[in-house]
This record gives C-alpha cells, structure tokens and sequence, in this order.
C-alpha cells in the first residue's frame, strides 16, 4: 500500500508541477519550476524515495533552462536544461541510462537552438554523426556500461538497503554512494571495502562473471 501511494502521490505531484509551470500564476514558469524541484529534492531527503530524487533533479534543470530561455528567447534552453540535470542525477546516482538519456536531450535541446537561431542544416547530420560513433563504440572495461556494472551495482544496492534496515541507519552511514559506484566499476580496493564497510566478500569478488 504504502509503495500505491508512493506512486500516486508522486503522479499527482507531476500533474501539479505541470500545470503551475504551464500556467504559472503569480510566478515565472520557471520560478514554479524551481519551487517544485526543491521540494521534491526536500522530500527525497526525509523519505528517501529515489523517484523524488529523479523528479527534482529533471525540474532543476528544466527550471535553469527555462530562466536561460525567457532571458535569450530561445526554446531549445529547456531542452538542454532537463538534459543537463539528468546527466547531473546520473553522477549522483549513477545511472548509465540516466546519463544517455541526459546527453541525447541536451544534444536535442542544442540542435534545436542552433535551428532557432538559423544554424546550417549540416550541423543536425554531424549530431547524428557523432551520436552514431557513440553508440557504435564497444564500451571499455571499468564504465558503466561494461558488462557486469548494473548487475554488481544492484546487488550492493540491495545489501545496503538491507544492511541500513537492520542497524537502523541511513544508507550512506552502511556505504557512501561514491564506493557503491567505484565498487560496481571495479575500480575501488574490494579488500578495503569489506574491512571498512563490511561488505560481503562476493559482492566485491572482482574476477568477471562473479556477481550475476
């Protein structure tokens, strides 16, 4: 139940925030923008709710890039400003999809200033270029996107979530964010997490395929 009215309660707060930058009485769309993102990112900070997280940060940027674009005339800045701040959240809490889906944004919100501002056409072909080198490119050991990151990274997610609940502390006080993500990479010292932080010896096993 409590998980139902998380994601309404959630829904309805998209539906409220949508319709006041929309309308934006009193306020600058943008100033109703940033309102909604720093109460979204305060009540991620007292329930921990990572869709709040999410929600903040998408309107933070929105709102940046709305303040940019009634200043310049130019629509595009939304675009770019909701793309930045999810590359932002996905450094946060790295997300490798957050953060693909935060540079094809900007990307778009860029082009679509360059069309507004009368850019040559070829500048959307070398976007679309360089997009397709990107995805082309085979992605290296030790990134996000090497085989074996989301799965290592959920499964210490899940223990420290586990963990948090059964010291009754918060989730950075188990492990900070920053070796959860080192840790998923393998690029953090798996001996001087488990003497540290206590984490179990197979979720920093760094010998491929390990944590499925």
């Amino acid at each position: 139940m409590d998980a139902m009215e998380g994601l309404i309660g959630l829904f309805l707060y998209w539906v409220g925030a949508l319709y006041l930058v929309l309308v934006h009485p009193l306020f600058p769309g943008w100033l109703w923008g940033l309102l909604v993102a720093g109460f979204a990112l305060y009540l991620y900070l007292r329930r921990q709710d990572e869709g709040l997280f999410w929600t903040g940060m998408v309107w933070l940027g929105w709102a940046a890039g709305a303040a940019f674009a009634d200043l310049l005339g130019l629509a595009g800045l939304k675009l770019l400003g909701v793309g930045l701040g999810l590359l932002l959240a996905g450094d946060l809490h790295p997300r490798s999809e957050a953060r693909t889906l935060g540079l094809a944004l900007a990307l778009a919100g860029v082009l679509v200033g360059l069309f507004e501002v009368g850019a040559a056409p070829w500048v959307g072909g070398l976007f679309l270029l360089i997009g397709i080198g990107l995805l082309y490119r085979r992605p290296g050991p030790g990134t996000p996107d090497a085989p074996g990151f989301e799965a290592r990274y959920r499964r210490l997610l899940a223990w420290r979530k586990a963990e948090a609940k059964r010291r009754g502390t918060t989730v950075d006080a188990v492990l900070p964010d920053d070796w959860v993500a080192a840790l998923a990479r393998g690029e953090a010292d798996p001996v001087e997490a488990v003497r540290r932080y206590g984490v179990p010896e197979e979720l920093v096993d760094p010998r491929e395929g390990s944590v499925s």
